[in-house]
């Protein structure tokens, strides 16, 4: 088992789960899926669309366990686009091998241009030809991200690509999405929340996920604006007016409602902060509207109405008497 004990397995399972906000139950599930990965070192296939390679860097960020022992003990990278040793058509020869052989999980990063595929290619085949069997012989699917899970930033309103997200292009594809995909949104999606997701697919148990969301309701069950350490400003209508003032957000465009995430329980940075805490509003990065509309902004200040998807009472807070 590549040096670790099961104690040590059960440690790392434990610590990832508290991290992550799970209880004990869930603690040694991480930790059996942990222990799997190292013992079979799970294949891996990381494919990037439109994406701007946060949420690779992102997972290189993991620090329970680090990233070391993920790359070189826990799974084995057959194939991504920008860590990968081999280049050329050494990388499209292991990419093409690794498909006909199955038996991998495939994560993809970023969003899939359907209407303009010479916006993304690999290997000078445009992805969106390239993914669809690469999809139907993978185990599991994990969109990594927004972009990946539910379109994002490139599938922005007026975007010429045609930007959709993973289970659009299975759909489109005849491919079956139902406990198949797992979505792990986020602007990056959090290392350990994909972490975890390869565990629990690493220990064959295909976590409970939103039905329509397709979110793993481990991580994504309840909203930043249920857990936010600033509600009870929001409940005594005490609200920010400018940044850096005490009080609620609500009134600079804090998004919290509309974002489920575990953010205010495990933060980022190895617990060092995240968003609220930095004094800065929750802009909904893991709603799967996030960036669609492009007259709806990140944050506000003093605005009231919206032409929008977003309805101003989704925010949640009460209503401007003035």
């Amino acid at each position: 088992m590549h040096g670790h004990s099961r104690r040590e397995f059960l440690q790392m399972g434990a610590s990832l789960a508290a991290a992550l906000g799970l209880g004990q139950k869930q603690a040694i599930a991480l930790a059996d899926g942990l222990e799997r990965l190292a013992e079979q070192k799970t294949r891996v296939l990381w494919l990037q669309g439109m994406s701007c390679s946060g949420c690779s860097v992102s997972f290189l960020n993991t620090d329970t366990p680090d990233p070391v022992e993920v790359l070189t003990e826990m799974i084995s990278l057959v194939f991504h686009q920008t860590i990968s040793a081999t280049q050329g058509t050494q990388a499209m020869e292991t990419l093409s091998k690794a498909v006909d052989e199955g038996n991998y999980c495939l994560v993809v990063e970023g969003a899939i241009p359907l209407t303009m595929q010479n916006a993304c290619t690999i290997g000078g085949k445009p992805l969106a030809t390239l993914l669809p069997p690469i999809l139907r012989n993978a185990q599991a699917v994990v969109a990594a991200g927004t972009c990946a899970a539910f379109g994002g930033i490139p599938a922005a309103e007026g975007n010429a690509t045609g930007a959709a997200s993973v289970k659009e292009c299975m759909e489109k594809a005849g491919i079956p999405v139902a406990k198949r995909l797992i979505n792990c949104p986020g602007c990056p999606v959090h290392p350990q929340t994909l972490v975890a997701t390869l565990a629990y697919v690493a220990n064959k148990r295909f976590p409970d996920v939103d039905p329509v969301l397709l979110t793993p309701t481990a991580f994504y069950r309840h909203s930043v604006h249920d857990e936010c350490p600033r509600f009870h400003y929001w409940e005594k209508h005490e609200f920010a007016e400018k940044f850096g003032d005490e009080g609620c957000l609500f009134k600079l465009g804090c998004l919290g409602p509309l974002s489920h995430t575990n953010c205010p329980r495990r933060q980022w940075n190895s617990g060092v902060n995240w968003c609220i805490r930095a004094g800065a509003p929750c802009i909904g990065c893991t709603n799967e509207q996030f960036a669609k509309k492009k007259d709806f902004p990140f944050y506000r200040k003093g605005e009231q109405y919206h032409a929008v998807e977003y309805q101003e009472q989704d925010r949640k807070g009460p209503k401007d008497e003035t």
